[in-house]
């Protein structure tokens, strides 16, 4: 089974660069299932309207995975239980969502979880590891055969230590939230394939991940009160890794990044 996981998806750009570009990548590397964090994907690059949810989807993805922008467009809570979106299992204890989907492809149950970190977050869930073993006991209890993580967290250290934690029990552990794709891909030990972040989809080559250069610098750099805005005109780009998963075993082949310009002229 092929696993495509698209990196934070970045307001209009991002979503531009999904419907423009993705159909071809998917088709070239057969995936049967496509998962892209969405937690960026509103115009203003934080949070995800029904709309937005919506294009994701039509663009050809399959499952929507959140982060510390869930509650950040109020309308989230109406659409959540409907659409095939999955938010961090360990906050928002009673709110509307769910922290995993375990979907049918090709005749294999496939289960996607979400976990949000705590190191530097804005947001201080519930312990990630205690949520991470009841979300895995859960998606086995329904059968599924292929499980990927997507934790959304700042630090690269908890990342790694949430993915050595589940090594050999679940396909992947794929990290999200920082935007930059880093370069450690691999299948650990135990089977199960990690990244520490799968980078981002929208215009990054002109912006500070995803943000305009003058906001940006107003704050970090003369300590003004500044409004971030995103980039809309660049390059656009898709970011993510390809999973070659086992789904006898439930563990990975192979992991591999993937970053490509997209030509909205093509």
């Amino acid at each position: 089974m092929i696993i495509l996981f698209i990196g934070d998806v970045f307001g209009v750009a991002g979503r531009d660069a999904l419907f423009h570009g993705l159909y071809n990548i998917k088709k070239r590397e057969r995936v049967d299932i496509c998962i892209a964090n969405g937690e960026n994907a509103a115009s203003n690059g934080r949070g995800l309207s029904g709309r937005d949810a919506c294009d994701i989807i039509e663009s050809g993805v399959d499952v929507i995975t959140m982060g510390n922008h869930v509650w950040s467009c109020r309308e989230f809570e109406e659409f959540a239980d409907r659409l095939p979106v999955v938010r961090p299992a360990n906050i928002g204890r009673g709110r509307p969502g769910k922290g995993f989907i375990v979907k049918e492809v090709a005749g294999v149950s496939v289960g996607i979880g979400n976990i949000e970190g705590r190191a530097f977050i804005d947001i201080v869930g519930d312990d990630p590891f205690a949520a991470a073993d009841d979300m895995t006991a859960a998606i086995k209890e329904q059968g599924a055969a292929v499980t990927l993580i997507d934790i959304h967290a700042e630090a690269t250290a908890e990342k790694k230590l949430l993915a050595m934690y589940l090594d050999g029990k679940v396909t992947a552990v794929v990290g999200t939230h920082t935007h930059v794709q880093t370069a450690d891909e691999t299948v650990l030990d135990g089977g199960t394939a990690f990244i520490t972040d799968a980078g981002m989809t929208g215009i990054m080559r002109e912006s500070i991940i995803g943000m305009a250069y003058k906001g940006v610098y107003d704050k970090y750099a003369l300590g003004r009160k500044a409004t971030f805005e995103p980039v809309k005109k660049g390059t656009l780009e898709i970011r993510g890794v390809v999973i070659d998963a086992d789904e006898k075993t439930g563990l990975a082949r192979s992991i591999r990044r993937i970053a490509e310009t997209v030509n909205p002229s093509v």
